[in-house]
């Protein structure tokens, strides 16, 4: 088995390290010449590993080269975009609402793009103190202020909130009095942005009309619309102590659903030698779908790859799982460098690249002869696979992890599966009154159930250990060392062994110099 087996890594890996290295110079500035040799290291460590048992050829080192340098510069390029030197001074700006008030402890913050002619397109959050006015803000609205920007500030936040705000395209911030802000009437346009956030809107008030309420409306919005705001921390607490706290992110899942759906409405024998025409017809439909709930980075990462699929299935072309995540990462990262440094992108990549290379192995390795013992085998492979990928980075960034995640998914998984089909159902017989309110009882019943059960979940004893990393780089050796031992057990050579022990090494040279630095 050879890396050079999956092409799209010679193009993700140098992208990915130019952004990383990117990202590093323009925040460690004291520490540039070490990071930058032991990213060197491990840049010319991915091109060994590309090209360890063939010939290194001339133009596959040109063009990983290239992406590395693409990666460097238009993430520089973006965050040059971002940062800006704001007047210490008072002024007054006009901006475009593109979100609907968020509510905070004392204020509602406003996402607000500057419409002005030196700053514009600049995005700030606006926090306003509370008024029922501001419920009454629809996204699209003209918002006009007076007062004076500030840049982002990790003070007092307790983590790299500068950083944060940076990545998510967020330029400054600023607090108004009452007195020193009002909106314009509202004319009802918008970017396709602004309209989808209507759009979700609109759908949820359709979900209270029809009775849900509570967490029903809260997990259904989430689910079927992408729209995390309803939920209350409770709930939050709670699928996040199970450790399921990605079903509720639309994803893989729902675009299975879909796609499952659509092909039975589309079926082959109505296109005979046309299965480009069905194919192209399902991949509009998703894609109507994915830009009406704002392309989630999960769904776009899934609905990249399916198209991939469809492309390669309709003109009967192979196709590699791996290579299509891998394209998918270029043209995200392609379009929005920055991404790289969003939790739910890393998750998101790090879970299905884990499931696809691992789940084949680790399903040979028992083979239960009943139906039940080969559900409960392949959930738990698929959840092992999912947590060796997304563990590290639950460490990073919430200092622990779930230990109940494999008895959560036994249950989690195929209730989630009724539940996204019952929310999707519910768009079609909306209109149906006895048939909506069965659905409406059904979908409620199961959530209630299924937050019930996770609930007793995360209260069992030792149900989240507090265990932490402190650096990215941490991260990387990890997968770094995973990957290294999965080709050893692939490969039989012992010299994988040997690479993961020097990456282990590196890693602690490293972090003596930093302890040391300090």
């Amino acid at each position: 088995m050879k890396l050079s087996d999956w092409p799209s890594l010679r193009l993700v890996i140098p992208l990915i390290a130019g952004i990383i290295i990117s990202d590093t110079i323009g925040n460690t500035r004291a520490q540039v010449p070490v990071w930058c040799a032991f990213a060197a290291i491990g840049l010319l460590i991915s091109f060994i590993l590309i090209f360890s048992d063939s010939r290194p050829r001339i133009s596959g080192f040109c063009l990983s080269l290239s992406f590395f340098i693409v990666g460097m510069t238009s993430f520089r390029i973006q965050m040059d975009r971002v940062k800006v030197e704001w007047p210490g001074r008072y002024a007054v700006y006009h901006g475009l609402l593109t979100s609907y008030p968020v509510e905070r402890d004392r204020t509602y913050r406003l996402e607000v793009t500057l419409r002005d002619s030196l700053y514009k397109g600049k995005n700030l959050y606006l926090y306003v103190p509370k008024d029922s006015t501001v419920l009454s803000l629809e996204p699209g609205q003209v918002i006009v202020f007076d007062g004076k920007v500030n840049k982002p500030s990790s003070e007092g936040a307790g983590f790299d909130y500068e950083s944060y705000l940076l990545s998510h395209g967020i330029s400054g911030t600023l607090r108004v009095q009452a007195k020193d802000w009002w909106a314009e009437p509202f004319d009802g346009g918008g970017s396709i942005r602004v309209r989808a956030v209507r759009f979700r809107r609109s759908v949820i008030r359709k979900y209270q009309e029809w009775g849900l309420e509570g967490n029903a409306l809260s997990v259904t919005s989430a689910v079927s619309l992408g729209e995390k705001k309803a939920l209350d921390d409770k709930l939050r607490e709670v699928y996040s102590t199970s450790g399921v706290s990605h079903v509720l992110a639309v994803s893989g899942l729902h675009v299975g659903i879909m796609c499952w759906f659509l092909y039975a409405v589309f079926p082959a024998f109505m296109f005979r030698k046309r299965e480009w025409l069905r194919q192209l017809l399902v991949m509009g439909v998703l894609w109507a779908y994915a830009f009406a709930i704002g392309l989630p980075v999960s769904i776009t990462r899934t609905l990249i790859m399916f198209s991939i699929v469809a492309v390669c299935h309709a003109f009967q072309r192979e196709n590699s799982a791996l290579n299509s995540l891998g394209i998918a990462a270029v043209i995200l990262l392609a379009a929005n460098p920055s991404a790289l440094f969003d939790m739910s992108f890393q998750l998101s990549f790090s879970a299905v690249f884990f499931i696809v290379l691992l789940t084949p192995p680790l399903m040979e390795l028992y083979k239960p002869r009943t139906a039940p013992g080969r559900y409960v085998w392949r959930v738990s492979v698929l959840s092992i696979s999912a947590q060796i990928g997304t563990v590290p980075i639950v460490m990073y960034h919430f200092s622990g992890f779930s230990t109940y995640v494999l008895l959560a998914n036994l249950f989690v998984v195929p209730a989630m599966f009724v539940i996204v089909s019952l929310s999707m159902s519910l768009w079609i017989v909306g209109w149906l009154a006895p048939v909506r309110y069965l659905v409406v009882c059904i979908l409620t019943w199961m959530i209630d159930t299924l937050t019930s059960l996770l609930t007793r979940i995360s209260a069992l004893p030792y149900a989240h250990l507090e265990l932490s990393l402190n650096s990215g780089w941490s991260i990387l050796v990890i997968y770094a060392v995973i990957l290294l031992v999965y080709m050893w057990y692939k490969e039989k050579r012992t010299h994988r062994l040997v690479q993961a022990l020097a990456c282990i090494a590196a890693a602690s040279v490293l972090a003596l110099y930093q302890n040391f630095a300090v």
